[in-house]
C-alpha cells in the first residue's frame, strides 16, 4: 500500500477487498512530510462517505475501468458530488486489481495538494504493479480461506476424536457393568444353595431346642432324648458352617473376579486358585451344560499381571467352547 501511493504521487491510499460479497476497506496509508502512517481495516459502510469517493468506487466495480480526475473539483462528471463540495480533492485515481479478468481488488488514491499529481509516467508504474499486486492478493485470499479451512476441519477432526473416545469410554463401561451383572446374577444363584441349606438346618436346629427346653423344663428329660439332641445339634452346627464358608468362599471369589473385570489394577495372584475363582462365578454356564471343566497345576505359582484381562480370556475361550466346541447335547470335558 505504501509503495503504491507513494509512485502514484498521492497523499492517501486505500485498498478495498471484496469480504463475503461486500467491500470493504482493507488497508490505508497516509504519506505526510515526515513519515508514512498506515492503518488496517476501516468498515467501508461506515466511513466511506467522509474518506473516499464512493461513487468512484462504485464506477469501477461495475465497469472494471480506472477513473483518472486531473481536478476533480472542477472537471469531470463528478463535480457535483457531495463529497467533492466537502472534501475539495484535487487528484483521484482509482483503478482495478485484475487477475485473468477477476476482479480481486480496487485502489483509491487521492493527492489534495496539486492537480494533474498522476500522471502518465506513474500510472505505467502503476499498471505494472497492479497485475503483481492482485496475483499476490487472490493468493493471501486463498491462503487464508484454505488456513480456516484447515483449522476448521482440525477442530471437527478433534471433536470428533473427543466423541468416539467417550464412545469408547461409554461401550466399556457398558460391557464391564454387563459382564458385572452377569456376575451378580450367578453370586445370587450360587450362594442361593449354600445359605438356603443353612437356613433349613437352623430351622430345625431351633425346632429341636424348644423341645428339648420343653422337655427339661417339664421334669422329662431322658438320656436318649439328650443324646439325640446333641446329635442333632453336632450335625446341625457342622452342615451350618460348612455351608456358610462356602457361602463365604463364593461371596470372595465373586468381589475379586468383579473388582477385577472392572478396573485394570496390576497385581501379583497364584494363577491356579484365581482360575479356579473364575471358574466359580461361571458355575451358572456351566450347570446349564453337560461339561466338565478342571484346572491342575502347580498351586505356588504366581504371576504379576492384570488379572481382570486374564479373566475375560479365560472367561471368553471357556464360553466360546460352551458354545462351539460340542454338539447339542453332548458331553464334554475342558481341562486347564
Amino acid at each position: 500500500m505504501t509503495l503504491v501511493i507513494e509512485n502514484a504521487g498521492a497523499e492517501k491510499g486505500y485498498l478495498l477487498l471484496n469480504q463475503q460479497g461486500e467491500w470493504q476497506i482493507a488497508a490505508s496509508g497516509t504519506i505526510d512530510s515526515d513519515a508514512v502512517k498506515v492503518r488496517d481495516a476501516i468498515p467501508i459502510e461506515t466511513f466511506s462517505k467522509t474518506i473516499l469517493f464512493n461513487a468512484i468506487i462504485d464506477y469501477v466495480v461495475r465497469t472494471k475501468d480506472s477513473v483518472v480526475l486531473s481536478d476533480a473539483a472542477n472537471v469531470g462528471n463528478f463535480t457535483r458530488d457531495s463529497y467533492i463540495h466537502q472534501q475539495q480533492p484535487k487528484s483521484i485515481l482509482s483503478f482495478p486489481l485484475l487477475n485473468q479478468g477477476k476482479l480481486i481488488g480496487i485502489v483509491y488514491l487521492e493527492n489534495n495538494l496539486t492537480t494533474g499529481a498522476f500522471t502518465p509516467e506513474r500510472m505505467e508504474i502503476l499498471n505494472l504493479l497492479s497485475s503483481q499486486a492482485a496475483i499476490s492478493i487472490e493468493n493471501a485470499t486463498l491462503y487464508n480461506t484454505l488456513e480456516l479451512k484447515v483449522t476448521e476441519r482440525t477442530q471437527e477432526l478433534s471433536q470428533a476424536l473427543k466423541d468416539l473416545k467417550a464412545t469408547q469410554k461409554q461401550l466399556v463401561e457398558s460391557e464391564k457393568m454387563a459382564a458385572l451383572g452377569g456376575l451378580v446374577a450367578g453370586v445370587a444363584h450360587e450362594i442361593n444353595t449354600p445359605v438356603g441349606t443353612s437356613i433349613t438346618v437352623a430351622s430345625t436346629l431351633a425346632d429341636e431346642t424348644r423341645l428339648f427346653i420343653t422337655a427339661v423344663e417339664q421334669g422329662k428329660l431322658k438320656r436318649s432324648v439328650l443324646n439325640n439332641y446333641l446329635e442333632i445339634a453336632r450335625e446341625s452346627t457342622d452342615l451350618i458352617l460348612s455351608n456358610l464358608n462356602r457361602a463365604g468362599e463364593l461371596v470372595q471369589s465373586f468381589k475379586q473376579v468383579a473388582v477385577d473385570q472392572t478396573s485394570l489394577e496390576h497385581r501379583t495372584f497364584l494363577v491356579k486358585q484365581y482360575l479356579e475363582e473364575i471358574i466359580t462365578s461361571l458355575t451358572p454356564k456351566l450347570k446349564q451344560a453337560s461339561h466338565t471343566l478342571t484346572v491342575t497345576g502347580d498351586e505356588t505359582v504366581t504371576i504379576n499381571s492384570y488379572p481382570g484381562a486374564l479373566a475375560q480370556i479365560f472367561t471368553n475361550l471357556v464360553m466360546n467352547s460352551l458354545t462351539h466346541a460340542y454338539q447339542l447335547h453332548e458331553s464334554g470335558q475342558l481341562r486347564i
